[in-house]
């Protein structure tokens, strides 16, 4: 960063632990086709106690409300292995211009769920902040290209529709 140029600032939502309304319905499962390229960066604590990065997709993940969110993660990931032992993470994405940084605690709710088998946490916000620059606004998170998006959109479906029965 230049001298002359102010520093990043970090801004509160509206709630410190509650998820804004317009994200809330981003992740209510509906809209999958406009969030084909998306991806929620998901941070969990590794066992050696090193961040441990992953991402998730639109069918991966569910609003239950503003504080609750239901996962859907692969059974034998390090991702996984890391919330059963500790449980902490970190949503990172981008909204509203700045960057959101969600910290939570997540608990399994359910194991082998979907064809996939998928491992179903339930995830419970502790503290949202959002980090933003006084010089600029950020536009994008990480995204991707789906080789099959109509087959990747059924099986989204099929996720969400079981995120649902655990809501």
């Amino acid at each position: 960063m230049e001298q002359n140029e102010p520093a990043p600032q970090a801004m509160q939502p509206a709630s410190p632990t509650q998820l804004p309304a317009a994200l809330v319905r981003e992740f209510d499962g509906e809209h999958l086709e406009a969030r084909l390229a998306d991806a929620v960066r998901l941070s969990t604590v590794s066992e050696d106690g090193w961040p441990h990065g992953a991402q998730l997709s639109a069918g991966e993940i569910l609003a239950v409300n503003a504080t609750t969110l239901l996962i859907a993660l692969w059974p034998q990931s390090s991702t996984t292995a890391n919330l059963m032992r500790d449980g902490r993470l970190t949503l990172s994405l981008v909204h509203d211009g700045a960057l959101l940084e969600i910290r939570a605690r997540a608990h399994a709710v359910a194991q082998r769920q979907t064809a996939l088998e998928l491992s179903v946490f339930r995830v419970e916000i502790e503290s949202i902040t959002g980090h933003r620059a006084k010089y600029a606004e950020v536009l994008s998170g990480v995204t991707f290209r789906l080789y099959e998006p109509t087959q990747v959109l059924s099986r989204w479906r099929e996720q969400i529709a079981t995120l649902r029965t655990f809501a």
